[in-house]
């Protein structure tokens, strides 16, 4: 695949980034203690990527959407596993789908407390998953003020951001928008509990569980979106399933790497492994899948910035099936490494148990096939063939 020169300029900073702060051993640690070190990430705020994750007004970088995606791509290749970046990059997708005086105002507060424009999307709730209309979390009103009461789970950064995002009923509020309302809310605020949600992979990501037990709300925590809430989500949506396609293709491609490597070192009985045709195959096909994935999440990020519906149709069909096809590359190249590779002495079987969650993340696979068969059918009755 071609790449743009701000595509190739990414990767070459990251690369000078990751040979510097990124080591296997490191990386096995922070996904141990569930976060990258503050040093780390300062450095990267520091340093040209954080450029990337930052909004215009504060410094960030004017840049197609392209660039940011290949930088989750490139960081997440070289460390073999999700990184918190992505929710920073996450945050940074929703902001371009407020109102600009919304937008302004998340950034000046939350930029000028830590030096970044980071907050959680507490969207997913038990029982519910990610689906808007089955949110419980409500928005209730008496005499003493307006209140929050609910629990989201799922949180990425849940217990690490100072703010998150709430997506709630509101009877109060919420009237232009379906009975619906969002709020910024933060996490030290009266009636906020946070814990750990304890997956099997993607540990630096930090999902956490939030309860809010009859929280008191400032009417300034409220997001303006004017009847437009369910445009808002449907793009934010989009972005969510981008970035996990993009973090999808990363992590494959690790596993390529490893699994490439490993078979050009190994030998069995005198033979490199890459001299069996049984090895030859499953390379061929990994190389075929990531490319596959790789055309389909660069399809997705294309149609970023032209119509909705086709943007809605992209992004659910990559994270249809780029997860998935994922998934089946880390496991070929977990059987690469044979017997090793199930265990934590190499990074493969890491990487399959990342790949394998974002088959979940920002709706499933049998979500997206409905959104998509619902987005062809659509268009199939507007324009006749």
């Amino acid at each position: 695949m071609i790449l743009t020169d701000g595509q190739q300029h990414v990767i070459q900073i990251v690369d000078e980034f990751c040979d510097e702060y990124f080591t296997e051993s490191a990386v096995r640690q922070w996904c141990v203690s569930r976060g990258m070190p503050s040093h780390v990430y300062n450095a990267f705020y520091e340093s040209e990527l954080g450029q990337y994750a930052l909004p215009i007004s504060v410094g960030g970088k004017d840049c197609p959407y392209v660039d940011r995606v290949t930088l989750v791509m490139a960081m997440v290749r070289r460390a073999g596993a999700s990184l918190p970046f992505q929710s920073d990059m996450t945050a940074l997708a929703l902001l371009s789908a407020m109102q600009k005086v919304s937008q302004d105002e998340i950034v000046e507060s939350l930029y000028s407390q830590s030096g970044r424009v980071l907050f959680s999307q507490a969207f997913t709730e038990p029982n519910a998953g990610s689906d808007t209309q089955a949110v419980r979390t409500q928005v209730t009103a008496d005499a003493d003020g307006v209140f929050l009461d609910g629990e989201k789970t799922f949180v990425s950064s849940g217990e690490f951001a100072g703010n998150t995002l709430v997506l709630a009923r509101d009877p109060v509020h919420g009237q232009l928008d379906g009975g619906m309302s969002l709020w910024l809310v933060p996490i030290g605020s009266i009636g906020v509990s946070t814990r750990p949600v304890n997956t099997i992979g993607q540990d630096m990501l930090a999902s956490a569980a939030l309860t809010f037990d009859h929280v008191p709300l400032d009417p300034e925590w409220r997001i303006q979106t004017d009847g437009k809430l369910n445009s808002m989500l449907r793009r934010q949506f989009g972005f969510g399933r981008v970035l996990t396609c993009a973090s999808s293709v990363g992590l494959a491609l690790a596993a390529l790497d490893d699994a490439t490597v490993h078979a050009a070192e190994h030998t069995v009985k005198g033979r490199s492994l890459v001299s069996l045709p049984q090895i030859q195959e499953k390379l061929a096909d990994m190389e075929a899948k990531v490319r596959s994935i790789m055309a389909l999440t660069f399809d997705a990020v294309r149609a970023a910035d032209g119509d909705p519906n086709d943007f809605n149709l992209n992004s659910a069909l990559a994270k249809r099936y780029v997860p998935a096809l994922a998934t089946e590359v880390a496991s070929e190249a977990l059987q690469v490494f044979g017997g090793i590779g199930y265990t934590d002495q190499t990074r493969v079987s890491r990487i399959w148990q990342d790949c394998r969650g974002n088959q979940i993340a920002w709706g499933t696979d049998e979500v997206m096939a409905g959104i998509v068969a619902k987005s062809i059918t659509r268009k199939a009755g507007i324009r006749r063939w």
